[in-house]
């Protein structure tokens, strides 16, 4: 008994070591950044020279006034409405494509074949976004989705609808163009992760549902997203971070500077650190926004699809009957 303790003290060691790399990389390559940016918010650093920040108090300033500066800017507060719009415009017929197709393809019923051609289809926008080929794909998607979008106008007050420019002006603007390229470029790997949870359920209970019979949309709403709760969370996380964080497709629209439409969180940072400004403690307070903004929108949806709701209840009632058997023995 004594020698089997000993081999599992000596064999336990290993797992701290084998885990001791990762530990050492999370804190030089993420919370060491972090918590730099979060005290650079508090400080006055706003020159590339100045390489040694001052703690705002310590020169009598306040303690919050990057983050005042930053609130009052209207750059800021139009980068923050451009940014939730583009995240709303995107996420739901992203998510609605993307669902949409991973039920149709995962269908048992169906049986759609050459299943693995279509999602090397689906994800190649998302594999050549970053690159040179993307970058060219992107500039003709926006000739032609100008083009597409005055045809229909001219269309339209050709045919006698009544229709004027204005009620057109919306899908004629920068914001648009930029919601549907970014559904375009994102939807595939949203797609590929809906394929991923839903083949992760067992076979079993969508056997169970067809001989119920159950229908395709009762199945997908009452045991295929139920069933997926794990991997919904981590799509929309994922979907969170791209989302809030794009820059990419809005800064191939143009120079912010002298168009506001398509400046989002992640180019105003930029636009504070680097493009002339380099304000790096505004930039950090920016950051630091932004990062509560992600939090929060986690904390929502981790209450809303991950959180057990009946064991929270019953810790609920557990907590009443305690305080309730409490007043009981104080009487």
């Amino acid at each position: 008994m004594g020698k089997k303790v000993q081999l599992e003290k000596r064999y336990s060691k290993w797992g701290y070591i084998f885990v001791l790399p990762f530990f050492v990389l999370f804190m030089v390559f993420h919370f060491w950044p972090l918590a730099s940016t979060i005290y650079y918010s508090f400080c006055y650093l706003k020159h590339a020279g100045n390489t040694n920040p001052e703690f705002l108090p310590s020169i009598g300033e306040p303690l919050f006034k990057n983050f005042i500066e930053i609130f009052k800017a209207k750059s800021f507060h139009d980068a923050l409405k451009n940014t939730f719009l583009f995240f709303l415009g995107e996420l739901i017929p992203q998510w609605i494509l993307a669902f949409w197709l991973a039920a149709v393809i995962t269908d048992r019923r169906l049986r759609i074949k050459g299943r693995g051609i279509f999602k090397t289809a689906f994800f190649f926008p998302k594999l050549v976004a970053g690159s040179a080929w993307g970058m060219v794909l992107l500039n003709y998607m926006i000739a032609f989705f100008g083009t597409a979008a005055g045809m229909a106008i001219a269309a339209s007050m050709i045919n006698g609808f009544g229709f004027e420019p204005e009620d057109f002006e919306f899908f004629t603007s920068v914001q648009f163009f930029i919601i549907i390229i970014t559904v375009f470029l994102q939807f595939g790997i949203t797609f590929i992760y809906a394929i991923a949870g839903i083949t992760g359920i067992p076979v079993e209970i969508f056997e169970a549902a067809e001989m119920d019979g159950a229908g395709r949309v009762q199945t997908f709403f009452r045991i295929t997203l139920p069933c997926m709760k794990p991997m919904l969370f981590f799509i929309t996380i994922v979907s969170i971070i791209e989302g809030l964080g794009m820059a990419d497709v809005p800064r191939a629209f143009g120079s912010f500077d002298s168009l506001r439409k398509n400046l989002t969180l992640m180019m105003y940072l930029e636009n504070q650190a680097f493009m002339g400004s380099y304000a790096y403690d505004r930039a950090a307070a920016a950051s630091v926004i932004q990062l509560g903004i992600y939090l929060l929108i986690a904390g929502i949806v981790y209450f809303i699809l991950i959180r057990d709701k009946d064991e929270a209840r019953l810790k609920k009632m557990a907590r009443q009957q305690k305080r309730e058997a409490a007043i009981l023995k104080q009487t």
